[in-house]
């Protein structure tokens, strides 16, 4: 991408950089807009199982999920820097809190 420069090389249209423009490309419309407010990131929705709660050294059972689910509930956890480990046990994964 080249910026535009002011000098009278410049081909296209002089108007400010910061008016709306109009994009026509593949027959669709989008108005192109700056300085607008990013909005606050969602919150995950509550999960059913307990590792919010979870200190150091405790672990819970769960039987009824896949390890790829349990790694997908994990996540939101992960991000805010919580370490968890899971095992296969008996009836199902055992997943403990490290750190």
């Amino acid at each position: 991408m080249r910026w535009r420069s002011l000098d009278i090389h410049t081909k296209g249209n002089l108007k400010n950089d910061m008016e709306p423009r109009m994009n026509s490309s593949n027959n669709a419309k989008y108005k192109v807009e700056n300085n607008v407010v990013l909005p606050v990131k969602r919150s995950y929705r509550n999960s059913k199982y307990p590792f919010g709660e979870m200190l150091p050294n405790q672990s819970v059972e769960i039987a009824d999920k896949t390890y790829a689910a349990i790694i997908g509930s994990l996540r939101k956890h992960k991000l805010e820097g919580k370490k968890f480990t899971i095992r296969r046990s008996d009836v199902g994964h055992r997943v403990w809190r490290i750190s």
